[in-house]
C-alpha cells in the first residue's frame, strides 16, 4: 500500500454522514503512512435518487472495493442499508471488517458472524485489520512496555 496504491474501502453508511461514520474517518486519518479511498462516500448520492439506483451504486461501488467496513453501531438505524451492503460485499467475495460499537454494547451476532475480523475504536487496530483484510498484509508492529527497576 502506498500513496499511488491506496486500499480502497467501503465503509457501511445509510446515506448519511452520521457520528460513527464521521469518527471512523477520524480515527482513519490520525495514523501516519496508511493511504486509503473511500469508493462509496454518503455525500455522492445526488438528490432524488431512488433506492434501486442506490442499491445499484453499492454494488458498482463493492465492485471497486477490497473490503466493507461495517459500523455496528449503525445498525439500529440503517439495518436494511447494511444487510444490503454485507450482502453485497459477500456476493463480491469481499472481507468485513466490523468495528464493535462505541461504548458499553456489543455488536449484534448477525453482524458478527458475517465479519471476517472484529475490532474495537482503536486506530492502530483499524489500520491494522484493513490491511490483513484488504491485501493479507500483517503488520510488523510491536508494543514497547517500559519496566521500572
Amino acid at each position: 500500500m502506498t500513496e499511488s496504491d491506496p486500499i480502497r474501502i467501503m465503509a457501511s453508511h445509510g446515506w448519511q454522514a452520521d457520528e460513527d461514520y464521521l469518527r471512523l474517518f477520524e480515527y482513519l486519518e490520525s495514523t501516519t503512512n496508511f493511504y486509503y479511498q473511500n469508493v462509496l462516500p454518503p455525500q455522492a448520492s445526488p438528490e432524488g435518487e431512488t433506492i434501486a439506483q442506490r442499491r445499484t451504486r453499492v454494488l458498482d461501488a463493492m465492485k471497486q472495493a477490497e473490503l466493507l467496513i461495517v459500523i455496528s453501531g449503525q445498525y439500529e438505524e440503517f439495518r436494511d442499508w447494511l444487510d444490503f451492503e454485507i450482502g453485497a460485499a459477500q456476493a463480491h467475495s469481499r472481507p468485513i471488517v466490523l468495528v464493535e460499537p462505541f461504548g458499553p454494547n456489543e455488536a449484534p451476532d448477525a453482524l458478527k458472524s458475517s465479519a471476517a475480523q472484529t475490532v474495537g475504536w482503536n486506530s492502530r487496530g483499524l489500520e491494522d485489520a484493513i490491511r490483513m483484510q484488504a491485501r493479507q498484509d500483517k503488520t510488523k508492529r510491536f508494543d514497547v512496555i517500559d519496566f521500572d527497576l
